[in-house]
């Protein structure tokens, strides 16, 4: 598991900006350009997928407002780093101005670190997959709103693995909120089978899957892209408007009842 490197004197510190253009330089899990597999995945499912969402988000009130935005990557593009997960110790901006830190990781939330996985745990399941389903709510709420996402992109993964695919795992946007009233107060998670990990909190570098996730997207007409907040995390970051950003981690061998999926060869 992961753990913080101390606080202390011999640590080097540095302002948010420096953290995140050094990131900027951290290389993708493989820099092969992406594979006959994920494309040909992306053009079988992103319609019936894209429709799922939609469904989806109707039937969600709590959603209404927000933007729905959703692209595939190859999940070996992604950026994953134990650094990253400093970032949540980090100063963060908001619509409501800037906040300490996150703070699931200031109560001991038990979707953060340093409970996250390992990042080598989860390049394994990088490296296992087919495709990486980024899902972004947009909108101009308050970061709170969490509350709200996370239901979404729970019920998002079982609709999925209903519809016959094979879901590895389901990351958030920050702190887990299944338990209403946070987790801090124990030592282990008090629901495990559904807890959701942040992407970050697990070493992922966001930026670069909302980049990845443009390329190839999954709603509207014509397609709209994923999108991520201008300079975020910097002193020029927009902060008038909230993306939620999710992701949802498919397996190679989806199985063959999927409805509507063809496959002949």
């Amino acid at each position: 598991m992961y753990r913080h490197r101390p606080e202390g004197r011999d640590r080097k510190m540095m302002r948010p900006e420096d953290y995140i253009r050094q990131v900027e330089d951290f290389a993708a899990v493989s820099d092969a350009v992406p594979g006959t597999e994920f494309l040909s995945f992306y053009e079988r499912h992103r319609a019936k997928i894209g429709e799922l969402l939609i469904e989806l988000k109707k039937d969600n009130r709590s959603t209404d407002e927000f933007t729905l935005r959703a692209g595939m990557m190859p999940p070996v593009s992604a950026v994953i780093d134990g650094r990253i997960m400093d970032f949540c110790r980090l100063p963060y901006r908001t619509t409501d101005g800037v906040i300490a830190s996150c703070p699931g990781i200031l109560y001991n939330w038990k979707g953060c670190p340093p409970h996250s996985h390992p990042v080598s745990d989860t390049e394994a399941l990088l490296n296992r997959a087919v495709a990486f389903l980024i899902v972004q709510l947009e909108g101009d709420q308050g970061h709170e709103r969490q509350e709200q996402v996370h239901p979404f992109i729970d019920r998002t993964s079982g609709a999925l693995r209903e519809a016959g695919y094979s879901v590895i795992e389901t990351y958030a946007c920050g702190p887990c909120r299944v338990c209403p009233n946070g987790c801090g107060d124990g030592p282990e998670c008090r629901q495990p089978t559904r807890r959701l990990f942040a992407l970050e909190s697990c070493g992922f570098w966001v930026n670069q899957l909302c980049r990845e996730a443009a390329k190839s997207p999954v709603l509207g007409h014509p397609l709209r892209e994923v999108r991520w907040i201008k300079d975020w995390g910097l002193p020029t970051q927009d902060t008038q408007s909230v993306r939620f950003v999710t992701g949802i981690l498919l397996d190679k061998l989806p199985t063959p009842d999927i409805i509507g999926v063809d496959y002949g060869g």
